[in-house]
Parts: structure tokens; C-alpha cells; sequence
């Protein structure tokens, strides 16, 4: 297949969709977006690395993101590299998450992590599939033991 112009379009719009399925805990839509293996390292604030089952991966999303009311994850400077039939998609995040049953102060209850990404995309032949995500952690304020606090809340642990 060639590559178009339109390839970098085409990849970052995967990526915005990506992040508002996210947000909208449309966890059909994140694995619509999927090759059905996909890499993933989330430098260690995500319970998951390595190859990892798109099933898997929707399974895990759901079980962690799922439960946090309000999460907004927000994309910047995406820089799309295409060569034929692969891509990545190099980008900043900044990803709110907010809980209001771990606790009274925002300081419990509220994480906001801001990390590079970089996210490889296969040309399928239904569209482009995210076939790998890294992400390298910059920095992070509020509780950084968010998701291992909710883990404990959904087991019924405080």
C-alpha cells in the first residue's frame, strides 16, 4: 500500500479517538482501535507490560479506568512519523483522574499524571490499530498511589 498525505491525519485522529473512548470508558471503542496483540509499557503506573491480548488489555482498562468518575486525558504536540505501513505517533499526556470515594482531600482523590507517549499504529484493512504504547512518566502531583487505592476500594479494602 502507498502512503498518502493523509496517513499522518489518519493516525493522529486514531490517537484522539483513543483518549475520548477513554475518557468515555467506551472500552468496545478502545478495542475497536487495537491490532489483537498489542505492546504495551506503561512505566509502571499501569498494572500491565509486555505483549498483551487486546481482550486483555480491554478487560484490564475497564476493571482500572472503568470505576474513576472522571478522568481527562489530554494530547499534545502529536508528531505523526508514517512509513508505509506502519506509524508512531510521538505526543505529551496529561491525564486527570478523580475519585471521590478515596478520600476528603484532593490530595487523596485526585492524580494527574504527565508522561511522553509513543504509540505505534499498523495499517489494517479496516484502518489503522494501535499495535504499541510507551509511555515514560515525567511527572505527577496529588496521590500517586491512585490506582493501587482503588484496586484496594474495589476489593473492599481501605
Amino acid at each position: 500500500m502507498n502512503t498518502s498525505a493523509l496517513d499522518g491525519f489518519d493516525v493522529i485522529h486514531v490517537i484522539s479517538r483513543y483518549f475520548q473512548f477513554c475518557d468515555a470508558k467506551d472500552f468496545d471503542g478502545m478495542r475497536s482501535l487495537w491490532t489483537d496483540v498489542v505492546t504495551v509499557d506503561y512505566g509502571g503506573v499501569f498494572p500491565l507490560e509486555g505483549q498483551v491480548e487486546a481482550d486483555a488489555l480491554k478487560r484490564t482498562m475497564a476493571e482500572v479506568i472503568g470505576p474513576i468518575p472522571l478522568t481527562q486525558h489530554m494530547v499534545t504536540t502529536p508528531v505523526a512519523d508514517v512509513e508505509g505501513d506502519t506509524a508512531t505517533v510521538r505526543f505529551h499526556l496529561e491525564a486527570l483522574h478523580h475519585h471521590p470515594d478515596l478520600g476528603r482531600d484532593e490530595r487523596t482523590n485526585d492524580w494527574t499524571l504527565y508522561a511522553r507517549n509513543v504509540i505505534g499504529l499498523r495499517r489494517m484493512p479496516d484502518g489503522w490499530k494501535v499495535s504499541s504504547e510507551h509511555l515514560t512518566l515525567v511527572h505527577q502531583t496529588g496521590n500517586t498511589d491512585f490506582v493501587s487505592d482503588l484496586m484496594r476500594l474495589a476489593a473492599g479494602r481501605s
